[in-house]
């Protein structure tokens, strides 16, 4: 079937790389998003990219390749896009909650509609490293064969973008819900700053050690990160914090 994507999902959609060792690999990704209407590829700390292998594997997605945006770390290749989605096989406590990759294509879809959105995928051995998808506001998993889950790279990004393009082909009427503009991913961090040594002044979850806290602020960061925070809630946020820190140095 042909067709083709939605303006704002093109314009908006990031797929990342990070530390991909496979030029194969790279270049199999940049044709899986010239299939499914994507273009823009971005690489954190890549493999060399721009060889014979990575060539004949994109095949007519050689334009993608070349356009690649690379970066050395997560940080500076989300910096510039407020809603950051991880794909991760791992489960864990660190790693809770996961959506579906279905659940998480209609979040995609919804906030690439007026905001820079994200999906990260991890090495082919390694995946996501936990400093990794805690930089991720929503993560989510790929459903496979529990006898043998590990997807190649390539395929794992082929099955997310695919499931995107199918799923937004049947929202070709209004959406159902209106799209959010979200704060910039710089203030957002800054308003994690700014919970974190509000907590510390209450000295919320002292007694159970450094590890409470940074659980406490991972929960907060999950739950926020579904919801993708506009200006004026991270600013309500912000000044409840100065009202509870004017507070406590009164008593």
């Amino acid at each position: 079937m042909a067709a083709d994507l939605p303006g704002n999902l093109k314009d908006n959609l990031n797929i990342v790389l990070v530390e991909p060792r496979g030029s194969g690999n790279v270049g199999s990704v940049a044709r899986a998003m010239m299939n499914t209407g994507l273009r823009n590829l971005v690489l954190v700390n890549p493999c060399h990219h721009m060889n014979n292998e990575a060539l004949s594997m994109a095949c007519n997605a050689t334009d993608v390749l070349a356009a690649a945006e690379i970066y050395e770390t997560v940080t500076d290749a989300i910096s510039e896009t407020p809603v950051t989605f991880g794909a991760t096989r791992r489960t864990g406590r660190l790693r809770y909650p996961m959506l579906t990759l279905k659940e998480a294509s209609a979040e995609i879809l919804k906030f690439s509609a007026t905001n820079r959105v994200s999906i990260l995928f991890g090495r082919e051995d390694k995946g996501l490293m936990n400093e990794e998808t805690a930089e991720c506001d929503v993560l989510f998993e790929i459903p496979s064969d529990p006898e043998y889950a590990s997807l190649n790279l390539a395929q794992a990004v082929m099955v997310v973008c695919h499931t995107l393009f199918m799923d937004s082909l049947e929202q070709s009427g209004p959406a159902v819900e209106p799209s959010i503009t979200a704060a910039p991913r710089a203030d957002i961090a800054a308003m994690y700053v700014h919970l974190e040594a509000t907590l510390k002044e209450l000295e919320y979850g002292e007694q159970g050690g450094e590890h409470i806290l940074r659980a406490i602020m991972r929960s907060f960061h999950r739950l926020w990160g579904r919801t993708a925070l506009m200006d004026k809630e991270v600013n309500m946020i912000r000044g409840i914090l100065n009202q509870i820190s004017a507070r406590t140095v009164k008593k």
